[in-house]
């Protein structure tokens, strides 16, 4: 029994970290990408980098827009500050992701029925994520009526009070509820809504 305490309390010091993050991250030899991300409201795990992504601070700074598009053709395109001036939302919502951690941080954004309202499709059939990232998987998602209407589906631009860093997807990310981590798509350029 003791050995088995021991191996448990072994396991428990090694992977705290990546659950409480903060100073407990260098402890975290298990925990998967185990390294530092910094201090501060963005201090928590990342699977893929801005870097890694390829996405450049050319693509996400003033110039960036999130354009709306609609089955029917109609567009919108929105920049960073007048979706910041739309009626924003706060949830807490946590990210499981495939590699392993998980983690639960203080979003605030646009709810995604919001903008769908926005583009003039209140009640699409299906909506698609599309990300800055090229290649790779997961640039883009295909979320579901019941995900784009959940009150707690948001376009998130900032975490826990602050700006996203661009690791976790400046200028603007999709948070979804119950969704794994690699749906919660980073970096968005385009969300068309299309009914079938």
């Amino acid at each position: 029994m003791g050995a088995v305490g021991a191996g448990s309390a072994a396991l428990l010091v090694t992977t705290v970290g990546q659950t409480l993050g903060g100073p407990f991250r260098n402890i975290a030899l298990l925990a998967p990408r185990g390294r530092d991300q910094g201090d501060g409201p963005n201090d928590f795990p990342v699977n893929k980098t801005a870097a890694y992504r390829h996405i450049k601070p050319s693509q996400t700074g003033a110039s960036w827009h999130l354009t709306l598009a609609t089955a029917a053709g109609s567009m919108a395109s929105l920049s960073r500050p007048q979706l910041l001036e739309l009626g924003l939302h706060t949830d807490e919502l946590p990210i499981a992701c495939v590699e392993g951690w998980s983690t639960v941080q203080r979003w605030t954004g646009v709810r995604l029925r919001d903008l769908a309202a926005l583009a003039g499709e209140e009640e699409p059939d299906s909506v698609l994520v599309e990300s800055l990232q090229q290649g790779g998987a997961f640039g883009s998602v295909l979320l579901s009526p019941t995900q784009l209407l959940d009150p707690q589906s948001l376009l998130a631009l900032k975490v826990n009070g602050a700006d996203l860093s661009p690791d976790h997807g400046f200028p603007a990310r999709v948070i979804v509820p119950a969704a794994p981590g690699v749906h919660n798509t980073k970096w968005v350029r385009q969300i068309t809504f299309t009914k079938s």
